[in-house]
């Protein structure tokens, strides 16, 4: 009889105990880098590197795996780059250890975002709440149907105070009249971009890597057709209709646009993505909305007078917890 071989384990299936409490300080860094590594990202495309030193981790952004004709501001790049920031804060804390974090200490056109160094032992920040650690490996992306049961207000002011830097706010949506105006704006904005040949094929590639956990021969499909296929309008359709049966639309700003701004709204999007996630709340984003100026430009006019930049929208809801997460490249592959 033959025995399958089993592959190397996948990076969700971490487990704490095995951190290396005795061990040289560069073991103990790759270890917490194994939490980072988990954060959500745009399109999964995990855009990020890491550099270890003494005591201190680089964070750094893979321009390889930008998405140039999505992104060309590198938006969801920052904000990607803070998800994975945050899940990093979070594991330093949670194994004790305090932190000095500084942003594009080279400046906001170098590749390093932050680097993060290891102080001693420090209480985690009230942002941080313990209950956030385990949620790191239980946290998905829902791309289903919601529920149509409300958010409770309590839970509603817990996903606020998520928002803990300066210059960052939440604001949640229920009112089905202003959910209406954001599902015409998500709507509009998924034909427009897949109505460009180049955002296509950008989408088809990243669809062909596999990032999106389908079978290899399906991502192969899913190249041709986002390739060659004129599919703008039905695109936009199931996103219209998950919206609109979801009993929250939520969008993240900033008071300044720039690659700090952003990557703080990463940070706190994370943090929202695990509160949800204790919750048993479903989220999805709906980064289409942000990716044409001009329905962002719209999408700022619904917000209240001097609600700031829109950086990520976002859909909630009540939902059933997805079981399967979207494939994690190993640590070996983002270690500078």
């Amino acid at each position: 009889m033959t025995v399958k071989e089993e592959g190397p384990p996948s990076p969700w299936q971490i487990r704490e105990d095995f951190f290396p409490h005795y061990g040289a300080s560069t073991e103990t860094l790759s270890f917490l880098l194994r939490y980072a590594i988990l954060a959500p990202s745009s399109h999964n495309t995990q855009p990020w590197k890491f550099a270890l030193g003494e005591e201190e981790i680089g964070l750094y952004a893979d321009r390889s795996r930008w998405l140039r004709v999505a992104d060309p501001d590198r938006r969801e790049l920052h904000i990607s780059l803070g998800c994975a920031l945050e899940n990093l804060l979070i594991a330093v804390e949670h194994f004790g250890y305090g932190h000095d974090v500084r942003l594009f200490p080279e400046g906001p056109e170098s590749d390093l975002a932050a680097s993060v160094k290891l102080l001693p032992r420090r209480e985690p920040a009230s942002e941080r709440p313990v209950w956030m650690f385990p949620e790191i490996t239980s946290r998905h992306t829902n791309h289903g149907r919601y529920e149509a049961r409300a958010i409770p207000a309590d839970v509603r002011r817990g996903l606020e105070a998520c928002c803990a830097d300066d210059g960052v706010r939440l604001f949640l949506v229920d009112d089905p009249a202003h959910r209406r105006q954001a599902d015409v704006l998500v709507t509009r904005a998924d034909a427009a971009q897949f109505a460009r040949p180049e955002y296509r094929q950008e989408l088809a590639h990243w669809i062909g890597e596999g990032v999106f956990g389908i079978p290899w021969v399906l991502a192969k499909l899913g190249q041709l057709a986002g390739s060659y296929l004129e599919i703008g309008h039905s695109a936009s359709r199931p996103d219209s209709e998950l919206l609109m049966h979801s009993p929250v639309f939520g969008v993240l700003t900033s008071d300044r646009d720039d690659a700090e701004a952003q990557l703080r709204v990463g940070q706190a999007f994370e943090r929202i993505y695990l509160a949800t996630s204790a919750q048993s709340i479903g989220l999805q984003p709906l980064s289409q909305a942000v990716q044409v100026p001009a329905i962002r430009e719209e999408l700022s006019r619904l917000l209240p007078a001097g609600a700031g930049s829109p950086q990520q929208p976002f859909r909630l809801g009540y939902a059933e917890r997805v079981l399967d997460h979207t494939p994690r490249r190993p640590l070996s592959e983002v270690l500078r």
